[in-house]
């Protein structure tokens, strides 16, 4: 009998080629223009030779009365058109190829945006159609997200007027409520096709039930009508058996070790959480086609985040799939900490958890409970080229760099938008802050900045708060083009260019002719891995806040044949110069008795520990190691009511968890650090 197929998932094609940078440029048009006049519609991704593309541009303006014109930019294929009243685009392509296409719309009142896209044009007829099913139930999976990666292309690939050879399309789907998927309109060629998993009852597969994209088997895609198509099934592991739950547990207390009773724990998906993209968990695909539909904050409901209260002893237990985490505690009254003791969700330490776990416990310090009103941030995260809303993670990082002040505070502070990209960063502390974005799906992380967008904390521009509310702080994030999907990656460390010490959090990202192409951040080892990339050569930078990046580097990545299109994946190391500034002795009256946590945390072998004191008097600052132990007194004397900072050098010591306390008067705070060698 033969497959009945009623639902067909629409799908996305792109293709992977060198190209050059101005026809691929995208300008970010400033807040103030787009307040006046933007795009709303969004245009189809693929075209096929020979066959009509049509697109109905759309721009709206604030002012009713303005008559809009649209026009089409200097970069734009021979024989497309647009409508200067309706914005209607006609094209009917000549060639296969991947061709950038730039909009203009312009009002008599004289304002301005652009719309600047890519669209893949194929000129096969290929199909390719299958059903995924789990293998106990032998059911069909829904939403699971297939994709179709050339292994090799020979044709000439024209890219408007330039021949390229060697392409790579891609293409993406996602199956119906019954596991049922179908991509048409595929160029003939060798593919190996990979079926994304997003959640973790299943586990992610390579046709035909490969783990490792070199180990998966490559089929043979022609021209084919629909009664003919290749059938590509798969038959995903699930259940407990593969994801046994485990059972955490751990202790939140305050800088004194006093437990706090009421607190909430989060230990989220890592890949949920940071936006990852790997062979096993593809999230940015994952988000791409559900970030509109489903709960995605790290304090959601999502299957992907796991939460749980602590008693009256400051105790919790909780039990999760095994897996890789981003852990939190929370506490009304505290600044919210991610394991280990860091309030940066970028640097924050994954937990790889494969069996029970105690001893994963947090400490809070408390906020200053005697300031100013505190202020509040809000803006939205928007697509550069379409104006429209962006889900992200947000970071309002308290300037530590560049300036001080009285209360010595360097915290950031985590929010996510809403499902449009708005946001909200409130109670926050006078000073200068960077506001940095970690858009969901196939976007690159941004800092806010006044004219366009910047993927470099030096462009970024600081929002100055004492008490007041900051509006339309709104940041400008560029598509990475889904034309670089493959199965090859970049991967290394980065380190201090001081020395062998890691540098964990960092962004590392993978450029080709100026576009970000894709990116990882750092893990507290220092490693990261920069998965999904297509063939070619690619420049990897590096950006850390408060860091100068030394250089860049070059690495190409390639397939090893049109029979097995084995990835070759490229290894690259960087390094990172030591911190642009660090906080100097303020002349400012403290507020408050303060300790802050040491920067860098895990750190090799020096740190640097800030504290404020809001009284003069005798003042120790002493280091201990798990049994209790002094292993270094690093202050011991008469220090006047101020902001200071000293050093910590652990050469000689052996690597593991240490606390350093600080003691003035009657008053005791006490943290926790991690040296690792």
């Amino acid at each position: 009998m033969k497959n009945r197929y009623w639902f067909f998932a629409a799908t996305v094609l792109t293709i992977a080629l060198i190209f050059t940078q101005s026809l691929l440029s995208q300008t970010a048009i400033g807040p103030s223009v787009r307040g006046q006049i933007r795009f709303i519609s969004q245009p189809p991704q693929y075209g096929q030779k020979g066959v009509a593309y049509s697109y109905p541009a759309q721009a709206i303006t604030a002012d009713s009365t303005a008559v809009i014109r649209y026009f089409v930019g200097i970069f734009t294929p021979i024989g497309l058109t647009i409508d200067s009243i309706s914005g209607v685009v006609n094209w009917i392509p000549a060639a296969k190829g991947w061709y950038t296409i730039t909009l203009i719309a312009r009002s008599n009142k004289g304002d301005i945006a652009s719309q600047t896209f890519m669209v893949t044009v194929t000129g096969g007829n290929g199909i390719v159609q299958g059903r995924v099913i789990a293998d106990t139930s032998r059911k069909g999976i829904p939403n699971i997200i297939v994709e179709v990666l050339q292994v090799l292309s020979t044709d000439p690939i024209p890219i408007n007027t330039i021949s390229v050879s060697n392409g790579f399309y891609s293409y993406t789907a996602k199956t119906d409520s019954n596991g049922y998927y179908r991509i048409s309109h595929i160029d003939p060629g060798t593919y190996k096709l990979h079926a994304v998993s997003p959640t973790l009852r299943y586990a992610s597969q390579w046709y035909d039930g490969q783990s490792d994209p070199k180990d998966a088997n490559t089929i043979s895609i022609s021209d084919s009508s629909s009664v003919s198509p290749t059938i590509a099934n798969f038959t995903l592991r699930g259940g407990v058996a593969i994801l046994p739950l485990i059972t955490v547990s751990g202790l939140v207390t305050d800088t004194n070790l006093l437990p706090i009773k009421v607190a909430n724990i989060f230990f989220v998906r890592s890949g949920f959480a940071l936006n990852t993209k790997d062979i096993d968990d593809d999230f940015r695909e994952y988000f791409e086609m559900n970030a509109l539909k489903e709960d995605c904050r790290l304090e959601g409901k999502s299957e992907h985040v796991y939460n749980a209260k602590v008693d009256s002893l400051g105790k919790y237990l909780l039990h999760i799939p095994q897996g890789s985490y981003i852990a939190f505690a929370k506490a009304r009254g505290y600044a919210t900490e991610f394991y280990l003791d860091q309030s940066d969700l970028l640097s924050a330490n994954q937990l790889v958890l494969q069996h029970d776990s105690a001893g994963i416990s947090f400490t809070l310090a408390s906020l200053p409970k005697v300031v100013p009103v505190l202020g509040t941030i809000t803006g939205s995260v928007l697509d550069s080229a379409q104006g429209i809303g962006v889900p992200s993670r947000i970071i309002a990082y308290r300037d530590r760099w560049t300036s001080t002040d009285k209360f010595n505070c360097f915290r950031s502070y985590v929010v996510d938008t809403d499902s449009l990209g708005a946001f909200t960063v409130d109670s926050l502390l006078p000073g200068s802050y960077f506001v940095f974005a970690v858009p969901l799906g196939n976007y690159s992380p941004a800092f806010y900045s006044t004219d366009t967008a910047s993927t470099r904390w030096k462009k970024a521009a600081k929002v100055d708060i004492s008490g007041n509310t900051v509006n339309d702080i709104d940041i400008y994030v560029h598509q990475i083009p889904s034309s670089m999907n493959g199965y090859s990656s970049i991967s290394g460390a980065v380190r201090f260019s001081s020395g062998s010490a890691s540098m964990a959090g960092a962004l590392v990202y993978a450029n080709r002719n100026g576009l970000v192409s894709g990116y990882a951040i750092t893990n507290e080892k220092g490693n990261y891995s920069i998965e999904g990339l297509a063939p070619g050569t690619y420049t990897v930078t590096v950006d850390k806040l408060g860091y100068n990046e030394t250089a860049s580097n070059s690495a190409s990545v390639s397939y090893n044949g049109s029979t097995t299109g084995n990835p070759v994946n490229a290894n690259v190391d960087l390094s990172i110069n030591d911190v642009t500034g660090v906080p100097q002795t303020s002349t400012l009256q403290p507020t408050k008795f303060m300790l802050e946590q040491n920067f860098p945390n895990p750190f090799n072998p020096s740190t640097t520990i800030n504290y404020a004191l809001n009284q003069s008097g005798i003042v120790t600052l002493k280091v201990y190691n798990l049994l209790g132990q002094e292993v270094r007194t690093l202050v011991n004397g008469f220090q006047n009511a101020g902001s200071y900072h000293t050093t910590f050098n652990a050469q000689g010591l052996s690597s593991g968890i240490y606390f350093y306390r600080l003691q003035s008067q009657n008053i005791i705070h006490t943290r926790k650090m991690i040296l690792l060698q």
